[in-house]
């Protein structure tokens, strides 16, 4: 059976007459009556009988008509549901975001606008390395990204937060004695690593040697509270000292801070409307000064 043929014993079950049933479908009279006469011979039973009152449907006619109604219902629902999920789809911001960011400071983010922004906006959220995620929103991967360093590229972008470098160990170090002491590596971008980089070769003259390289900075801490060697690292504001580590900041031979800033980028074209919207919060609501280096709270 089609789905039409529900509605058709439904309309006859609720309208038992086939004239005014055949004008409310928008079908003949004849051709309703064929209609249903095929769906009978289909079916093995007799769904009405004709009487001088109209249509008087027979059990398996009655089960029939309770049936189509569920039916009428089960298709009304999905259509219903299919249009909920297109609205929904619409209103989808796809953020890429790094790995920290991620950790500190996105679902502040995110939930902020959630409360102030459009409620029926919902986030898809990429965790790659910064460079990586610029590419994407250069490639139209993603809506905007939120991303660590200072990326050249035709993209609109919005500082919403500024890092300190810090020289980080069990124990107070002197820090010129760094060259000949054990150095914990971390998985980072590629202008995380260059920035610390450039440092080190200002600083000490050389080029800096790679270290134990352990992957996540996550497990950084751990293995310099245990005290196998210091990490340089840029440590967010919301970093929580839980092992109390030493945390000596780094500077420029100026004395100026060695900080990394993080960026809310995405393209210069015009966006959907609820994207640009998602933009204007960051940059009203989340954005700091250019001069802005916010240091962690703890003890340094």
């Amino acid at each position: 059976m089609r789905d039409f043929d529900w509605e058709i014993i439904d309309e006859l079950h609720r309208n038992p007459n086939v004239s005014r049933a055949a004008a409310a479908l928008y079908m003949t009279q004849p051709t309703l009556t064929k209609r249903l006469q095929h769906i009978e011979r289909e079916l093995g039973v007799r769904i009405a009988e004709r009487t001088p009152k109209g249509l008087a449907f027979t059990p398996e006619g009655e089960y029939l008509a309770k049936r189509a109604a569920e039916h009428k219902e089960f298709v009304e629902q999905t259509h219903r549901g299919l249009e909920e999920l297109r609205q929904t789809a619409s209103k989808m911001i796809t953020v890429g975001s790094s790995y920290t960011f991620n950790k500190y400071n996105l679902w502040d983010v995110l939930g902020g606008y959630a409360e102030a922004g459009d409620p029926e906006v919902r986030f898809t959220v990429v965790n790659d390395q910064s460079d990586a995620l610029f590419r994407m929103v250069l490639d139209g991967k993603l809506d905007l990204a939120f991303v660590r360093g200072d990326y050249e590229g035709p993209v609109r972008r919005t500082l919403v937060d500024c890092n300190q470098a810090y020289l980080m160990s069990r124990e107070p170090v002197d820090i010129d004695n760094l060259p000949t002491l054990p150095r914990i590596d971390f998985r980072t971008n590629a202008q995380s690593t260059e920035l610390l980089e450039r440092w080190w070769l200002e600083r000490y003259g050389s080029k800096m040697v790679p270290g134990m390289s352990v992957g996540y900075i996550d497990f950084v801490w751990e293995l310099v509270a245990q005290g196998r060697g210091y990490a340089l690292c840029f440590v967010s504001s919301k970093f929580e000292n839980e092992r109390g580590l030493c945390l000596t900041p780094l500077t420029w031979a100026d004395g100026s801070p060695l900080v990394r800033r993080t960026w809310c980028v995405c393209p210069k074209a015009a966006l959907p409307a609820h994207v640009e919207s998602f933009i204007r919060y960051v940059q009203e609501d989340v954005a700091i000064s250019e001069g802005a280096v916010l240091r962690p709270a703890v003890p340094e």
